[in-house]
């Protein structure tokens, strides 16, 4: 049975701010977190598992479009070793679910294609 893909370290930390330099008083904006999450996969398989489910949820999200206020895993970075995705800081928890999600579908499609191999 092939090992499940996960995030081993989910970190979430503000972004700073950045000084201006001019003189104008800074525009408040809504507070944004970044959020981390090292990935945790075995090899290949689970890699292209994960991207497949990827290509799945954004075609989904192109498909029926986002809500007001959804964040899109479009604006997420991925790399082999981990996912960063800047957020509202009240849509951090939307955010975590989608991550969910995402691992959910991506585990199902790894052990998919396992039981397949097997066949």
């Amino acid at each position: 049975m092939p090992e499940t893909i996960r995030f081993s370290d989910i970190e979430q930390f503000p972004s700073p701010v950045a000084p201006s330099g001019d003189s104008t008083a800074p525009r408040l904006e809504r507070g944004v977190v970044t959020v981390r999450c090292r990935l945790s996969a075995s090899d290949g398989a689970a890699l292209e598992a994960l991207r497949y489910a990827r290509r799945a949820m954004l075609r989904e999200e192109w498909t029926r479009g986002i809500e007001e206020g959804e964040p899109s895993l479009e604006d997420a970075g991925f790399s082999a070793h981990d996912v960063v995705w800047r957020v509202p800081e009240e849509d951090r928890e939307r955010c975590l679910q989608k991550l969910d999600e995402l691992l959910r579908r991506a585990n199902r499609a790894l052990l998919d294609d396992s039981a397949a191999r097997r066949g």
